[in-house]
């Protein structure tokens, strides 16, 4: 007579559902962390873009004869798009760029804005040490720092 036991056993079997266990938490985990730095960097290059746009935009005069400042005002949750060499709140023609809810704007610019001079596109009133924006994860370490130098550069930094 022959002993058939085909199969495994139940030890075998539970070893390797906690090996795979483990390994689909490990990957997890991993493909989280690089989903929010991922995140960090998407609201980061669409604010390089629009400050980026704003410069280009003061430098070309868009569209007026004698041409005009463009800027951006940061507030910790949104930032605006205006025209002119201040900011007012209540214009009708600023855009406003909401960030989303889980992450927010710090920056360490005089008032808050980055001005850029119509024709030459630099930036107007630089300061050396108020010329960075940070977007920061309000639930983790992940951040982004912009910095604006004082003819309209703008890098990005981890």
């Amino acid at each position: 007579m022959k002993n058939n036991n085909l199969g495994f056993t139940l030890i075998e079997l539970v070893l390797v559902m906690a090996v795979s266990a483990t390994l689909f938490g490990l990957v997890m985990f991993n493909l989280i962390g690089t989903q929010k730095s991922s995140e960090v960097g998407t609201q980061a290059d669409t604010l390089i873009s629009d400050l980026s746009s704003q410069q280009t935009k003061a430098m070309l005069g868009a569209g007026t004869a004698n041409g005009t400042d463009y800027g951006i005002h940061f507030d910790s949750n949104k930032y605006t798009l205006f025209k002119g060499s201040t900011y007012n709140s209540s214009d009708s023609n600023n855009f406003v760029v909401n960030i989303d809810s889980g992450y927010q704007l710090v920056n360490t610019l005089t008032n808050g804005n980055v001005i850029f001079v119509s024709t030459t596109g630099t930036v107007s009133g630089f300061l050396s040490n108020k010329n960075t924006v940070t977007v920061q994860d309000k639930n983790g370490p992940k951040t982004k720092t912009i910095t604006v130098n004082r003819y309209g550069v703008v890098t990005g930094e981890n």
